[in-house]
């Protein structure tokens, strides 16, 4: 067996034993495959860094401490799971999260991106998906064309004809085949590869971690959405990525 199978297989081992939060284990899983359908343009040496991140994403982080604060990062644990820990929380209590206002809009549903927390290794960006009214879209789908044969946290669980396994409906959709609808790209326009997960409902977080080594400047997130719930749509556009606070939220967080 060659030492790739190996790796892959221990990997994948790894992370179906590890306890991780249920409302991202699918889109984590989708960016842990990800990383091996890339091997055409992609180093092993990299490959071994990006499965070592989706590793490090899942793992958990302990109980939040109470802090007090604006901060969406600081005040909503039950929401954020694993994905912020203590130190995240607490330098977000110290002000060292941004708050932003940027909005994607079409079939009147918005996508807005109300607050970033950047780390120099490390973003974070606290996201809702509101109806014209400002209120959250329900958590809803279209299983009208497909086998449901169950649900892992709300999303739906369904089979593909001659496909062995099942697959879950997502509710941000996108067309891109990575399954990934949002990711990070640097100055040049490179996509920056890091681990990805999101909670994939009406309000989260997205989380884009790397490890060993510190994250470009500038950033610009890259939203590519097809569908939200059961809306088809037309969700695109670039957000520039407030990194003015990384290094200090570095320190706070240790």
């Amino acid at each position: 067996m060659s030492i790739e199978k190996i790796i892959k297989q221990s990997l994948t081992k790894q992370i179906d034993e590890t306890m991780i939060p249920g409302e991202v284990d699918h889109r984590v899983r989708q960016s842990f495959q990800r990383y091996h359908e890339k091997k055409e343009t992609i180093t092993m040496k990299k490959r071994l860094v990006m499965m070592g991140l989706v590793a490090a994403i899942v793992l958990p982080t302990g109980v939040y401490a109470a802090l007090n604060g604006t901060s969406y990062f600081a005040d909503k644990p039950k929401n954020l799971n694993s994905l912020v820990d203590e130190g995240v929380k607490r330098a977000a209590a110290e002000g060292l999260s941004i708050p932003i206002d940027q909005k994607i809009t079409d079939q009147g549903i918005t996508i807005h991106f109300t607050e970033v927390y950047a780390e120099e290794s490390k973003v974070l960006l606290h996201y809702r998906i509101e109806q014209q009214n400002g209120e959250l879209v329900p958590f809803e789908f279209d299983t009208t064309e497909l086998d449901v044969v169950g649900e892992q946290n709300g999303n739906p669980v369904y089979q593909d004809k001659g496909v062995e396994g099942t697959s879950v409906l997502n509710f941000i959709g996108t067309s891109k085949e990575d399954h990934l609808p949002f990711y990070l790209t640097d100055e040049s326009g490179k996509e920056v590869e890091v681990g990805i997960a999101d909670h994939d409902k009406p309000e989260g977080v997205l989380a884009f971690l790397a490890s060993g080594f510190e994250l470009p400047q500038p950033l610009t997130l890259n939203v590519d959405v097809n569908r939200i719930g059961k809306t088809k749509g037309n969700w695109k556009g670039q957000i520039v990525v407030d990194q003015s606070k990384a290094k200090e939220a570095t320190k706070a967080a240790k």
